[in-house]
């Protein structure tokens, strides 16, 4: 069988089997288009408790808001402290309530040990006075839903309700700005909930797990979601009735059709690990939408900037709840703090309606199912026939060779995805992200070499296209593993980010000499390579190269390279400008480097610009399959955002050679002696 043939049919076998596979791109395309509305939720607790600080009503705070663009209120549960805090009711330790009544108030403190009588009472333990029947009703009822009635203790005193809760407390909020406080859950508010209602906004809840000695607090969230139409649920610290009552939950969410919020974490490298949510969302099949907290920027100062994290959160990292509690700039006070907060959430909905996303819609709920064996089994042949094409344009390996890999891979891929249980999704994911953009490297070495007689902007056209069309495939091979829900909503996360950096580049070594040193042993022809005298301009080529791997480096997840601020400015520009933002690894390093390496091995037919430039080449074709294995990023992001790095590359590449041709004539003009003794 001649070359071209097993060229062709290896091609051919390829091209099928991304074709058989295309119901995983299917799946993860389909779930993104149905996900494209975005709701924005402003946490009751921190608007009213800055609202309060400034002087301003909380009814205030809720109109601009709804004016705003805001629909959606997040509630969380309250609590003893949160009570004392709004003046409805008075709270102490019990070791302070005992000292100060037993010596200003002997009556009151009789009545509190005849309601002690002979039960042992910690001084740690909290102790609540309220002067209104409402409130007394409200508590009696909430402490005994959390707590055995032998552990609460209530007694009256001149029109005042007392509640003696003989139980261990817990410091509730544990942010580093606030001093530790004992305190405990009671559950939502009525009245929060009834103002919420009559500014027609929706509510979101709250719920956390009570850490009472009693279940029975379970039962009150049910007529809460059903009386107040809630149609989502976000977790605080705990999943109400972990470990063993879980099942409530559940089948709350699933009975009323419930979204849960799956909230970020800071490093964005995951979703906050909440005891309680896996076994939740498994159990109901995960009826999941990501969440964006606005507390993870309060280490930004500047509003602007803040307004840029949401924006990105949303077209970057696909996220569909925005979570925002007001701004705590320290240099500014708590009014001006609340209005930079509201007026920042409209701006970044007017961005939003901008780039098409849907803003006063409830979210979808999500199909949860994954992609089938079959289908797992086509994207397997897929990779087996990509790197059998790979292994025969690199060592050039007999036919019998290439039909034994063929056979015994595809009896292996038979084997894992049809008749075991695995899952290999992952693997499949990072075999592409290293194998399609070490074939394009290879490709385009074995183009320049073998059609060195084309014309230079058909070698950069072809280069492109070659380097472009290659990378796609290897996008399109992720996104079809990677293609259920659990992935899009970064429950499960793709692995082996390191390995796809490197070995991309370490097999583009192994492409250069199969290539240009073919003639040779690769022992050898590295040996004699690495003899050679270096002229002034592979020194100057490899100090530049030499600073575009730093870059790489420092920019690949090591943050050895911080980010500049002109780069963010950069940035921002290039967000407004297109849909998506071009990565800087492919429009500074990547397209630049293709480019003007076709350009100068083009005119001066010297391999080792392209062992330089190429190395360069694949960081942008990495940084191209990588952004696809962002599988919370929308695969139509993922792919606006490549080809505008295409378009911006290109750009900044023609601009390189234009400089490269300027030094040329500036050497050609006044270095031409040390040109010629070097050459």
């Amino acid at each position: 069988m001649n070359n071209r043939l097993m060229k062709w049919l290896l091609w051919g076998g390829l091209l099928l089997f991304l074709a058989l596979s295309y119901s995983g791109w299917q799946l993860r395309t389909g779930i993104e288009a149905d996900n494209q509305r975005l709701v924005t939720v402003a946490d009751y607790r921190e608007m009213f408790h800055s609202a309060a600080t400034a002087n301003v009503s909380m009814d205030n705070v809720l109109d601009r808001l709804e004016q705003n663009g805001v629909h959606h209120i997040g509630l969380k549960e309250t609590s003893l402290r949160e009570l004392a805090f709004k003046g409805d009711i008075y709270l102490w330790s019990f070791a302070d309530f005992s000292s100060f009544q037993e010596a200003n108030h002997p009556q009151l403190w009789a009545k509190a040990l005849q309601a002690i009588g002979s039960r042992q009472v910690s001084p740690a333990n909290l102790v609540a006075a309220a002067s209104d029947p409402d409130i007394d009703k409200f508590l009696n009822s909430q402490l005994h839903n959390r707590y055995q009635p032998q552990q609460i203790i209530r007694f009256t005193d001149g029109g005042n309700y007392y509640f003696i809760i003989n139980s261990a407390a817990s410091i509730l909020d544990k942010r580093k700005d606030v001093p530790p406080q004992l305190d405990m859950i009671l559950g939502f508010d009525p009245r929060e909930l009834n103002q919420i209602k009559a500014h027609g906004l929706e509510v979101v809840l709250r719920p956390e797990n009570s850490k009472g000695t009693s279940l029975d607090y379970l039962r009150e969230y049910e007529p809460i979601v059903r009386d107040y139409a809630v149609k989502y649920m976000i977790f605080s610290n705990q999943v109400s009735g972990i470990p063993d009552h879980l099942d409530v939950i559940s089948e709350l969410i699933s009975r009323y059709g419930l979204i849960i919020g799956v909230v970020e974490t800071p490093e964005q490298l995951g979703y906050v690990a909440t005891p309680g949510l896996n076994e939740v969302m498994e159990n109901t099949a995960y009826p999941i939408n990501r969440v964006y907290t606005s507390v993870n920027d309060d280490f930004v100062k500047n509003v602007s900037d803040r307004y840029y994290r949401w924006v990105r959160a949303v077209v970057d990292r696909g996220i569909r709840i925005l979570y925002v509690s007001p701004f705590k700039d320290l240099k500014l006070d708590a009014g001006e703090n609340l209005d930079n907060t509201i007026q920042t959430i409209g701006e970044f909905h007017h961005t939003m309606q901008a780039k098409g996303f849907t803003l006063g819609e409830e979210l979808p709920r999500l199909p949860s199912h994954s992609t089938s064996p079959w289908h797992r089994f086509m994207v397997a042949m897929s990779l087996l026939l990509a790197g059998t094409l790979y292994l025969y344009l690199l060592f050039r390996w007999k036919p019998l060779y290439l039909y034994l890999l063929l056979i015994l891979g595809a009896a292996l891929c038979l084997a894992a995805n049809l008749f075991t249980a695995m899952d290999l999704s992952k693997l499949y994911a990072l075999a592409a992200a290293i194998l399609y953009p070490s074939l394009s490297g290879l490709l385009w070495l074995l183009y320049l070499r073998d059609y060195k007689g084309h014309s230079l902007w058909l070698k950069t056209l072809c280069s492109l296209v070659i380097v472009v069309g290659i990378n796609l495939l290897g996008g399109y091979t992720v996104i079809s593993s990677l293609a259920d829900i659990r992935y899009i909503m970064n429950i499960k996360i793709f692995s082996g980010v390191k390995l796809s950096f490197f070995l991309p580049l370490m097999l583009f070594i192994l492409n250069y000499f199969s290539v240009c040193k073919s003639e040779e042993k690769l022992s050898v022809a590295v040996w004699r390579t690495l003899q050679q005298r270096p002229t002034y301009l592979v020194l100057f080529l490899f100090a530049v190269a030499a600073a575009a791997g730093y870059y790489y480096l420092g920019r690949s997840g090591n943050n050895i390279v911080s980010v500049s601020p002109l780069e963010l400015r950069v940035r921002e520009l290039l967000e407004m400008v297109f849909p998506a933002r071009p990565r800087f690894k492919e429009i500074i390093i990547g397209y630049p480097a293709l480019i003007s390496g076709v350009y100068l091995y083009h005119k001066y037919r010297q391999d080792f610009i392209l062992f330089i430039w190429g190395l360069a080449v694949v960081v942008g074709s990495v940084s191209m399959v990588n952004s696809f294995c962002h599988v919370f990023t929308a695969a139509s992001i993922s792919l606006q955002r490549g080809l505008a790095g295409v378009l911006v590359g290109t750009v900044i590449g023609l601009g390189v050679v234009l400089g490269i041709m300027l030094l040329e004539w500036i050497a050609k003009r006044y270095f031409a002696e040390i040109i010629h003794n070097n050459y």
